[in-house]
């Protein structure tokens, strides 16, 4: 009956084990991630007219809190990514947490942008789509899917 009882004991600990294993193997899996997204965007006041802006949202769709560090637009020129950070100047930015945000799960983060300042920046590399980038704290950098041509956006308010 001792044997029986020990070979129980066992099974219910390695089944247990294992659960626990999985669980927090998932729960790693399933960590931080970030969904960056670059739009042009076109903010509604009551007391003045509004113009086309850059929207760059980042949403956590992961489990667990993510800080970002710095965010802005990335092009590519001669085969490199180059950025242009979305708070130099400060003038280019309208709306939106300054410095290191922390994102909760299931909470998102959004800057609104002014264009022209991005598409001189752009031009002067003979380059007119951008993407929007956040840089994590761990010293990752996440790219939206789309680009956006800044250069065209920024002539339109002219």
């Amino acid at each position: 009956m001792e044997i029986w009882s020990v070979a129980v004991a066992l099974v219910g600990a390695v089944t247990g084990i294992a659960a626990l294993v999985t669980q927090i193997w998932t729960h790693a899996l399933a960590g931080p991630r970030l969904r960056v997204t670059l739009s042009n965007s076109l903010p509604i006041y009551p007391d003045r007219e509004g113009h086309w802006v850059l929207g760059l949202d980042a949403s956590n769709v992961g489990r667990l809190p993510v800080t970002i560090t710095s965010y802005g637009l990335v092009f590519r020129h001669e085969g490199e990514w180059r950025k242009i950070p979305g708070f130099q100047p400060a003038s280019a930015q309208l709306q939106g947490p300054r410095g290191a945000h922390r994102v909760q799960d299931a909470e998102n983060v959004t800057w609104l942008l002014e264009p022209v300042p991005f598409a001189r920046t752009l031009a002067e590399h003979g380059a007119h789509d951008a993407y929007g980038y956040v840089s994590l704290a761990t010293g990752r950098m996440i790219r939206s899917r789309k680009a956006i041509n800044v250069v065209h956006l920024a002539s339109i308010d002219v």
